[in-house]
Formats: structure tokens, C-alpha cells, sequence
């Protein structure tokens, strides 16, 4: 079994290519990210559509698949939420309120919860690992992966406001027809 030698970039580079599928950015390495399956596309685009319909209510902005800068390099949330004031561009550069992995089949959970503590550090507030094969949720807080039992977790955002996301039915709405 032979080694791959890491493709190592520029972030000017980066940010000025097209990647298939796409790439993240780290410490000047391109990281491959793992395609995401029917399920996985089902569920970003179901939590996607939940928390979009919050955007005036809550004034937030959703964010699916769109580059993050977290210290340096670029990681691509498959859902992130930014409160006002926010600054628009290419990449976000603001710190997300919320930042959810959604697990593919290929992906080791070593590698989302290195995810997980790159936005803890980055000071996300809310930081979700769902899994749509074994629907399954997760929230990282305090360095630490904790199963979520139950239906349905509340999102702290700004001013105190508080969100219901209500994750089993979420994953519910992949086995509907």
C-alpha cells in the first residue's frame, strides 16, 4: 500500500480554484472531503430548509457548503448559521453561531471531531455532528462528543434567544416516500 504525497497550495490558490469534488484548506495542504451520499444530501437540505425558516424571526443567515476560515486555513461547514452583523464575500470570516457536520459513510469520527474542536476554538456556539445511516446526533461542547437522546436539542443564539432543532424529526423525513 503505497502513500499519497499531501497537494500542498497557496490559500490564494485555493480560494481562486475550482475543486471536484471540493477541497478544504489546511495548514496549506488540500484535504480531500468525502462526497456525501442521497442521505446526507437529503438531511443538509432538510436542516438547511428548518433553520432557513427562521432567518427574519431569528435574524440569522443560513449557509450550506460554503468556506469558513477558521485560523489560518478553510473548512466547509455542510451547514453553518451567522447572526448580524456579518460581512459579505467569497468565504465567511465570521464566527457561525451554529456549524453542523453531517457524517458520510467515509468519514472517521476522528476526523470530524478535529472539525468539532477547530470550531470550538474558533468560538462556535453550537456545534452539531449529525449521522443520517445510523440517525444519530451529537453535540460537542466543552471539548467533548456527547450523544444526543431525546427529540430535539435547544441552539443557543444571540441575546439568549433560544432554538428549538428538533433532530428526530429530522431524521424522520428520510424515510418518508
Amino acid at each position: 500500500m503505497g502513500s499519497t504525497t499531501p497537494t500542498l497550495a497557496s490559500s490564494e490558490e485555493y480560494l481562486n480554484t475550482t475543486y471536484e469534488p471540493d477541497m478544504e484548506f489546511v495548514d496549506g495542504v488540500l484535504v480531500r472531503r468525502n462526497a456525501g451520499t442521497q442521505l446526507h444530501g437529503l438531511l443538509q437540505t432538510i436542516v438547511g430548509a428548518y433553520l432557513r425558516q427562521y432567518r427574519h424571526s431569528h435574524r440569522m443567515k443560513v449557509f450550506t457548503e460554503t468556506r469558513l476560515l477558521v485560523k489560518g486555513h478553510y473548512r466547509i461547514p455542510d451547514v453553518m448559521v451567522l447572526q448580524p452583523p456579518w460581512r459579505k464575500g467569497r468565504v465567511v470570516t465570521d464566527v457561525p453561531i451554529v456549524a453542523i457536520e453531517i457524517k458520510s459513510p467515509d468519514d472517521t469520527f476522528d476526523d470530524i471531531v478535529d472539525k468539532c474542536f477547530e470550531y470550538e476554538n474558533l468560538g462556535v456556539g453550537n456545534i452539531l455532528v449529525m449521522d443520517p445511516d445510523n440517525k444519530r446526533a451529537f453535540l460537542f461542547e466543552e471539548s467533548n462528543l456527547r450523544h444526543l437522546s431525546g427529540t430535539s436539542v435547544a441552539l443557543r443564539l444571540h441575546d439568549d434567544a433560544m432554538l428549538d432543532f428538533p433532530f428526530a424529526e429530522m431524521f424522520a423525513e428520510l424515510d418518508e416516500d
